[in-house]
């Protein structure tokens, strides 16, 4: 993630290179450091990509069953010790107790918060990575959250983290989707990477109106224009440059459609 300022606004710069192949990063991609974040659902198809990206793996409770039944599957590599998460957190109802003995026999740091019940456990990872990350290496600190999206009471509690933590760059990925949130702090460039997303897009706010919202790069793009929920709101619109540009008075979401990706 890339900052640079425009009119005494800062632009911050996003792209889901992520998603790419790490023979295929673009020369001049931003360094971003990224940390890995399994929540308990079934995995995307593209995680061995994420996590070959990922410096930090950190399993969500039951997100250490999803990597212990599904991973060596997916890459056909039936040696498990290839994919250890580095964390276990969160508040321990989920996890199989065999997987837990297992990751822990194997190096894995077991953070047991079973004594909050008052956040969920991708609120917990996610204040655990805040805290961990040192303030020189947040600016390019990126989150990318795996089985955020399925259940709707699950997928609004995450997004909800998205509005809790805005001053991180935090993205919740499917299988068919990723969202992620647009302060309205920065004016925002996304870069598209055509061969793994796109072009079916969405941006909207949540909890708050904006009264003022103006776009570039889409299909039907917005200028200066009011949305809120009951009345219109961007969905279903379409990618139309290899960079999209927003600037709005409200925080957004941003979500695009994801290619079929393995």
């Amino acid at each position: 993630m890339l900052w640079r300022t425009i009119r005494s606004m800062e632009v911050m710069a996003h792209s889901s290179n992520f998603l790419l192949p790490k023979l295929h990063q673009p020369a001049k991609a931003p360094a971003n450091n990224y940390t890995l974040v399994v929540l308990n659902q079934q995995l995307p198809r593209f995680m061995p990509r994420l996590w070959a990206q990922a410096k930090m793996r950190i399993c969500a409770d039951g997100g250490a069953n999803r990597i212990f039944d599904e991973m060596s599957q997916m890459t056909n590599d039936l040696d498990r010790n290839r994919y250890i998460p580095e964390i276990i957190e969160g508040d321990m109802d989920s996890i199989r107790p065999e997987v837990k003995r297992y990751y822990s026999s194997q190096g894995s740091k077991i953070s047991d918060k079973s004594h909050n019940q008052e956040t969920t456990d991708l609120h917990k990872c996610i204040s655990s990575i805040r805290h961990r990350t040192p303030n020189h290496e947040k600016p390019n600190l990126c989150v990318l959250v795996t089985g955020a999206l399925g259940r709707f009471d699950h997928e609004a509690a995450n997004i909800n983290v998205l509005y809790a933590f805005s001053d991180m760059r935090i993205v919740l990925l499917s299988d068919d989707c990723l969202i992620q949130l647009l302060p309205k702090t920065h004016h925002h460039e996304i870069y598209i990477e055509s061969s793994v997303e796109g072009p079916h897009c969405g941006i909207f706010p949540i909890g708050a109106p904006s009264t003022s919202t103006t776009t570039t790069g889409l299909k039907w793009n917005l200028s200066d224009a009011e949305m809120r929920f009951g009345s219109m709101i961007s969905t279903s619109n379409i990618v139309d440059s290899d960079k999209v540009t927003v600037q709005s008075d409200a925080d957004l979401l941003w979500t695009i459609s994801l290619r079929n990706l393995t």
